[in-house]
């Protein structure tokens, strides 16, 4: 048995590689672009007292863009896990977000049909859902819809399942699971563990909002508990807590021994704040705030796993256990 994971350098794939090491006997192939972040996947290996582990896998150098560098990489390969992805709320990022989200996953969905893969599981983000009008909390059967705070990011997500779906239309079983924002130990410049690093660096203000928020270690066993079940063409939403960003931050601060930010700063005043972060974009510059994330933060946002909860008889780790294992070697 073989085994291929996409992403493998990022925060879900390394925690899956380690316990797919620890877990399992197969053969382990992993994609990568750059030898500094392999050098960050070993080091987690080394926190958790399994450096030798990192030798079992198969890290082979190629990108998700192009199909030539992928044809070899999936021959003999049974099961794959897709985690590879681009998150960025910038608008200037959207020809990216939608080659490597989307046209990139079409990609890979081919070449596990061309190769006769027995199952691939998509990691897509509860950005591809929707919300419900009554704000019901948002589960798997959220239609999406595309508004005019849609992010690129969130368009991106959706055409990727798309083409995951049409994969199965075509005899590939196939699972998708949608994590709300995703909390671990990792690189706090990447993805959604920059939220740690802003706390890090002092946070006085907070917005008004709330969303969902998991485990990148529970991501990663519900992924390998539905990878060997019986379970296809579904999808699963993954949170542990909805919390407000005061309360996620407050929890953040603790542990880092950093101040709590104090004040609520009122919707009105982030937007002067986001007339600014577009001008700056306009200059060149890369903004902190977008219309999007901006959006997100003022708005109370709600998930249910309980999906996951019923399939699998799983419980959740807290929030607040999950940030003490994030930062644990700060």
């Amino acid at each position: 048995m073989s085994i291929l994971v996409t992403g493998g350098t990022g925060l879900v794939g390394s925690h899956l590689l380690l316990k797919l090491c620890l877990e399992s006997s197969a053969d382990l192939k992993a994609i990568y672009r750059s030898e500094s972040k392999l050098d960050k996947v070993k080091h987690l290996f080394y926190l958790e007292g399994n450096e030798e582990l990192f030798e079992k896998i198969e890290w082979i150098k190629a990108d998700i863009n192009d199909q030539n560098s992928l044809e070899e990489v999936f021959k003999g390969i049974k099961l794959v896990y897709h985690s590879a992805a681009i998150v960025s709320f910038n608008k200037r990022d959207y020809n990216e977000l939608m080659k490597t989200n989307s046209d990139a996953t079409a990609t890979i969905v081919n070449l596990c049909l061309e190769n006769k893969v027995e199952k691939l599981l998509y990691v897509s983000s509860v950005a591809a859902l929707g919300n419900y009008i009554d704000n019901k909390c948002v589960d798997e059967e959220a239609p999406w819809q595309k508004t005019n705070t849609t992010s690129a990011y969130s368009i991106s997500k959706f055409y990727g399942e798309n083409e995951v779906w049409r994969a199965s239309e075509e005899g590939l079983d196939v699972v998708i699971v949608n994590p709300t924002t995703i909390i671990g130990y990792g690189n706090w410049e990447e993805s959604s563990l920059r939220i740690i690093k802003r706390v890090a660096d002092g946070l006085s203000f907070y917005p008004s909002g709330s969303n969902g928020f998991v485990g990148v270690k529970d991501v990663v066993e519900t992924m390998v508990q539905l990878m060997n079940s019986t379970i296809k063409n579904e999808r699963f939403v993954l949170v542990s807590e909805n919390l407000k960003f005061k309360t996620l931050f407050d929890l953040i601060a603790d542990e880092l021994g950093k101040k709590k930010p104090k004040r609520e700063l009122s919707k009105k005043w982030a937007e002067y704040f986001l007339r600014f972060e577009q001008f700056r974009a306009f200059l060149g510059g890369n903004p902190v705030l977008t219309k999007s994330s901006l959006h997100t933060a003022y708005s109370n946002k709600c998930y249910s796993s309980e999906k996951i909860k019923e399939t699998l008889n799983y419980s959740f780790e807290t929030m607040e256990n999950v940030i003490k294992n994030a930062l644990k070697d700060y």
